[in-house]
């Protein structure tokens, strides 16, 4: 009689979620930068400290160059982390390299700190924006070494709940940052890891999983999948047979997250607000605007793995079109009455929860799940380094954008958000609860959405999840066969040559 089936979550033991929430707590610091400098470039101590002086209004203020430079120039540091955190994660692991940004983060903030002066204008706007530089750094690093541990370690059917709860930190460090920002409002002063295989599979999967060999059939399959071991390859089999379709799909989701218009809302809502009839709460709007984004990511986890990357992605596009065409619609309205006024709030605020619930995070989880595991590192690397160029882009022509549309920008990016609709039904395949060595199976024949049922998969393709009760108990590993398991599981859990 088959032995009942446990369920996927009987897999999350305590060191599993410990590891994964540690590694999750980096990004908070991007969401506390991203949110907190978007306060910052309203709040009048700042602009007091490193704005520029205009004798026709006797205050400092900052010009739209000075504004694009203090929001753009920082992605220099992240396309930096990003482009390294690859080749960085396969010589000398994840755990190395989160050590590292850390320290990196410190000295950039210790380095913004000090630029403050002590009396307006004094403040030293170079030396800011190399602070910031330096802390994009460790953004880039985090977004990379973060995604490809979790899609490694996690099991298949809670693998898009992990990585995709990436942005509840995130909006947990912007919902710390915009309440500080608000609490600041009024202030003019310028206060304001290396381990065997199986030993490492045996301390994140359940005891009972290693009284039942379940660890060791694990690395067999990973073994079987991966052809005995994982060479690294060089970066042209990105752009090489299956290869380059993976590549493409993954720097379009990354093209998206950033054109879509999440730095308008994420950067410049505060600026836009104020310039907007909204300056008694252009501060206050941020916060329950980051509090509702928060709570959108909750289903988001859930969603992402029971009705998949596809659908949910296919959602979160059409909403954010709609909801910022209509920001753009009632915008473009004259004599804006209370309750037209209070629309566009709603706009701007539904927005920015439709972004959330998966757009915002699903292309760090196609980062992470999609490439196989020769090219990893390096497609998240790219595609993450893709990403920073589209965000540099963005945060610097926003402001200008703002200067010369107005409302009318939302009919840019809600323009590009419908692009993305129809590139996710053409061309993305849904790889919820597929092991990694499983997803290289999709992408070995090409994708229609118009056809039914999914590829046949050979045993070593199913992935541990199918495995189970298959391998018989008591099979010896010869100590060849032992060697290239160790060598690929290595490979694919630590990212090591």
């Amino acid at each position: 009689m088959a032995e009942p089936r446990r369920s996927a979550w009987s897999l999350a033991t305590p060191m599993l979620l410990y590891s994964c929430f540690c590694l999750l707590v980096g990004d908070v610091l991007f969401g506390y930068d991203t949110a907190s400098f978007g306060g910052i470039l309203a709040n009048p101590g700042f602009i007091n400290q490193f704005g520029t002086y205009d004798p026709s209004t006797r205050k400092y203020a900052f010009t739209s160059l000075h504004t694009s430079l203090l929001s753009s120039l920082a992605f220099i540091g992240k396309f930096i982390g990003c482009l390294a955190a690859g080749p960085a994660i396969e010589w000398f692991g994840h755990r190395v390299v989160f050590f590292c940004l850390s320290v990196v983060s410190v000295i950039g903030v210790i380095i913004e700190i000090t630029s403050a002066g002590t009396a307006a204008g004094s403040g030293r706007y170079a030396q800011f924006i190399v602070g910031r530089i330096i802390v994009y750094i460790s953004v880039g690093l985090v977004e990379v070494d973060v995604t490809t541990y979790q899609a490694e370690i996690v099991p298949a059917p809670f693998r898009g709940l992990v990585v995709v709860s990436l942005q509840l930190f995130l909006n947990a460090g912007s919902l710390v940052a915009t309440g500080v920002n608000r609490a600041f409002s009024t202030y003019t002063s310028h206060v304001g890891w290396r381990e065997e295989a199986v030993a490492a599979l045996r301390r994140l999967r359940p005891k009972t999983a290693e009284a039942e060999s379940e660890c060791e059939a694990e690395v067999q399959a990973i073994q079987e999948a991966l052809h005995q071991h994982v060479e690294k390859a060089p970066w042209l089999e990105l752009l090489r047979g299956s290869n380059l379709r993976r590549t493409m799909i993954v720097m379009a989701y990354y093209f998206f997250q950033q054109t879509t218009g999440q730095a308008f809302v994420s950067t410049y809502q505060t600026t836009f607000l104020k310039q907007n009839g909204f300056a008694a709460e252009a501060f206050t709007y941020p916060v329950i605007n980051t509090a509702l984004s928060f709570v959108a990511v909750i289903p988001a986890m859930y969603l992402v793995d029971k009705v998949g990357r596809r659908y949910s992605l296919l959602t979160t596009f059409l909403l954010q079109a709609f909801w910022i065409f209509l920001l753009a619609g009632l915008g473009e309205k004259s004599n804006k009455g209370p309750v037209m006024l209070n629309a566009i709030v709603a706009s701007f605020i539904l927005y920015w929860f439709s972004y959330n619930m998966g757009g915002a995070s699903i292309p760090y989880l196609l980062g992470g799940e999609i490439p196989t595991a020769a090219l990893r590192e390096k497609t998240q690397a790219l595609g993450t380094a893709w990403n920073v160029l589209w965000a540099f882009g963005s945060n610097f022509s926003i402001p200008y954008l703002i200067s010369d549309l107005h409302f009318k920008i939302g009919w840019v990016f809600g323009s590009i958000s419908l692009l993305a609709f129809i590139f996710t039904f053409f061309f993305l395949p849904e790889t919820k609860g597929r092991a990694l060595e499983e997803i290289d199976a999709i992408f070995a024949t090409p994708y229609s959405p118009f056809r039914k049922g999914i590829p046949n998969f050979t045993d070593a393709e199913r992935g541990v999840g199918q495995l189970e009760g298959e391998v018989e108990k008591g099979n010896a590993v010869s100590d060849n066969e032992g060697r290239s398991v160790k060598h690929a599981e290595q490979s694919s859990l630590e990212g090591t040559r």
